[in-house]
């Protein structure tokens, strides 16, 4: 019979107590002794724990042992457990609490298992009194064998904040439900009836930031405006009550919208329900969710909660879920197997052998990017990841967790960790200026300055954590952590993906900036030589790489499809894309080549001023703002037109032209500084204009256009220079850096 010891502070409210009743009321007694340590005897529930479960009480200990760092804090008092026999897993079920873990690495065991509850990350960025906690007990996580996270959601912000991130040292086992009790109380009378005319919404949890009402509130305002039979009931109480019912009565939701306060049984309300719904920006593990499926209610959840709750398919579109929601027949799961399957995973941890793992044989490569949104940039970032999950151990830490993240495909080999929970709110501090909303305004300038900070603190831990292997950041005030904080057991790589036109911060991250960096990877030769110069006498310790960016995936044959007479550009809508001058240019030609048409992809901030430019020059016939498109989308596109044009005053090594030499598309592009001139040769595949003759540009796109088949020879001369890019030539460029 194996032993496993429990260590928690005590049994008063809250979650991660109410996930330990749980699971210890269903555990397997046949099979294991349970022993429960508490550090005091306080209580929130009266349970009837099973008989063979022991209860034991620790010691009192002096709180400031919390305040002082843990290795100091072991060293000052300990725990006394006599001859108790070993162990054969003591659990810190708690794992900010300095008793659990001083029981749960003073017990004799054989291996010990810190659980994990809470996005740790949100933590550290919302409340100081938990990065003071933080600072002190980060020392202990050394001494554990393995870390046991509710759910992914949690697992990959605590491997950010703490620098481990050997997935070994991880696992998910989810809360225990216990569907006996909550199929009691929800068979408990109650005077409460919803109006059955109605499709009856349940949300349960704390009135609090966290689990989102403000953004349900909105959501099901705008659900009324499709139908009118929708009410919202909301189970809970917390600091936000005030702020959300005045939101629910200022979106007119009075008689749509019910709080029902905090209730001691809420399964008896819930019960009587139709459906379940979430909108929480982020969870350790929602149980409201679990508890709902046990009753047999139908889910409706946001996409961002199925991170934190295994099994659960969040809802893409809630607005529209929501809309076209109906009653449905209901079926209670008791959770049987979802409950067998957790105490068979605490079995196995008990079991294990963690000294038998053969050590690690690969290199671990961990790429720092700021988000994995569209762009081309994110695209190279992204396929350089999956490049090196063939050969490597690879961590890609993306800044922010954009809304189309990650908008490439990553491939199962790389471990995707997100550092912030929030997001660049530029376009909401914006429009509160622009609509002279004063206090909106203040609070998003405070929430930028936030953000801010947390970006630069984020990317620095990360850096600061890293002990071995390699790390590329991939842009300049990145690289210049890098810099500053990587450590010398650590390959440090920087990269700019773009052209640094000799500005002054650039210039002094060559000569100062990044003088402790291993490797700066520059996406031509060009960037290269200026950058030798301008490092030479200044930084001697940095090596310079050529390294560009690669294809993935060819299509096959596309010299042989047939074309049809459209010029196409791609990109995001930006001022430095200048497609509003290619706009102008195709308008101004139009007349001397009728049947041609103009398509340009993607979508940004100046989308609603090019359509409107689009719009006022009678365009709208050949002139067509096709939008965002995903990579197959984008591929098709480029097959069926004839060339490609380019307007950007500014390039580094441009994807997108590369691609669309992949389709046998020739180019036009201006000849910015860097960039187009490394890819396009003159006269071959395309042409380059000089900057700023419009004229010429103008000239030499109706002479291609004229030419169908100087279109069909640059096109096929262009597929051959494209292959120079293949992902198995620069792999074996990146090799010989990663592995020198």
């Amino acid at each position: 019979m194996k032993r496993i010891a429990f260590f928690q502070d005590n049994l008063d409210v809250g979650g991660i107590q109410k996930s330990l009743v749980n699971l210890l009321r269903n555990f397997d007694y046949e099979n294991f002794q349970v022993d429960l340590y508490l550090s005091d005897r306080k209580s929130f529930w009266k349970v009837d724990f099973p008989p063979q479960l022991n209860i034991k009480y620790l010691k009192h200990l002096p709180r400031i042992c919390s305040f002082i760092p843990f290795d100091i804090a072991r060293n000052m008092v300990s725990l006394d457990f006599g001859d108790c026999p070993e162990y054969d897993l003591a659990i810190d079920f708690n794992s900010y609490q300095f008793s659990c873990a001083l029981g749960a690495l003073s017990v004799p065991a054989k291996r010990r298992v810190m659980w994990i509850h809470n996005n740790v990350s949100v933590k550290l960025e919302n409340e100081w009194k938990y990065r003071v906690l933080w600072f002190n007990f980060k020392d202990k996580f050394k001494y554990y064998d393995k870390f046991v996270g509710v759910s992914k959601g949690v697992i990959e912000p605590f491997m950010v904040s703490s620098g481990i991130y050997d997935p070994d040292k991880f696992t998910v086992i989810q809360n225990t439900i216990d569907t006996g009790e909550i199929y009691q109380k929800a068979g408990e009378e109650t005077d409460f009836a919803p109006d059955d005319s109605k499709m009856n919404f349940v949300a349960l949890g704390r009135l609090c930031h966290q689990k989102g009402y403000d953004i349900m509130l909105d959501l099901f305002a705008k659900a009324g405006r499709y139908r009118d039979d929708l009410h919202l009931y909301i189970i809970g109480d917390g600091d936000r009550r005030f702020a959300l019912e005045f939101q629910r009565d200022s979106l007119g939701l009075t008689d749509k919208v019910t709080f029902l306060g905090q209730q001691t049984n809420p399964f008896k309300y819930m019960d009587r329900m139709d459906a379940f719904v979430s909108t929480s920006r982020y969870e350790g593990q929602p149980l409201n969710i679990m508890e709902a499926k046990a009753l047999g209610l139908p889910l409706y959840c946001t996409k961002n909660l199925e991170k934190y709750s295994r099994g659960l398919e969040g809802r893409e579109d809630i607005l529209d879920a929501v809309v076209h929601a109906r009653k449905e027949p209901r079926q209670r799961d008791d959770l049987h197997q979802y409950n067998a399957e957790i105490i068979r995973s605490i079995k196995a941890l008990a079991e294990e052998d963690y000294k038998a793992r053969p050590p690690k044989s690969k290199k671990t490569v961990n790429i720092i990017a700021l988000h994995l949104g569209v762009g081309g940039v994110e695209k190279a970032i992204i396929s350089m990841a999956n490049l090196f999950a063939r050969r490597y151990e690879v961590n890609l830490f993306s800044v922010y967790d954009m809304p189309d993240s990650p908008a490439f495909p990553v491939d199962e080999g790389v471990r995707l960790l997100y550092l912030l929970g929030d997001t660049p709110n530029r376009e909401q501090w914006k429009a509160a200026l622009r609509e002279l909303r004063f206090k909106s305004f203040i609070k998003e300038s405070f929430r930028s300055v936030k953000i801010l900070r947390g970006k630069r603190r984020s990317v620095a831990r990360v850096i600061k954590t890293i002990q071995d292997g390699v790390i590329i950041t991939t842009r300049h005030e990145h690289n210049l952590l890098l810099s500053r904080y990587g450590v010398d057991s650590v390959l440090k790589i920087g990269q700019l993906h773009h052209d640094h036109r000799f500005e002054r911060k650039y210039v002094r991250g060559f000569r100062k900036g990044y003088s402790r960096l291993d490797v700066l990877a520059l996406l031509t030769p060009q960037l290269v030589s200026e950058a030798e110069e301008l490092m030479r006498g200044k930084n001697r310790h940095t090596r310079l790489v050529y390294m560009p960016n690669f294809l993935v995936h060819y299509p096959e044959h596309p010299e042989f499809i047939a074309r049809e007479k459209t010029v196409l550009s791609a990109g995001r809508l930006t001022k430095v894309k200048r497609f509003d001058l290619l706009i102008r240019q195709f308008a101004r030609i139009h007349n001397s080549a009728p049947d041609w048409k103009l398509k340009i992809l993607g979508d940004g901030e100046d989308a609603a001023a090019l359509r409107e430019q689009v719009r006022e020059l009678g365009a709208e016939d050949y002139i067509l703002l096709a939008g965002r498109k995903n990579g197959r989308e984008v591929e098709e596109e480029m097959c069926r037109a004839s060339l490609f044009a380019m307007s950007s005053r500014s390039e580094g090594f441009p994807f997108v032209l590369l691609e669309a030499q992949s389709c046998a598309l020739p180019i036009l592009a201006y000849d910015v500084r860097v960039g187009p001139g490394f890819m396009v040769h003159e006269g071959e595949d395309g042409y380059l204009v000089p900057e700023g003759d419009e004229a010429l540009f103008e000239r030499r796109l109706l002479e291609m256009m004229g030419e169908p088949r100087m279109l069909r020879e640059m096109g096929e001369k262009a597929l051959e220079h494209a292959r120079e890019f293949s992902e198995d030539k620069v792999a074996e460029k990146w090799y010989s850096v990663i592995e020198t």
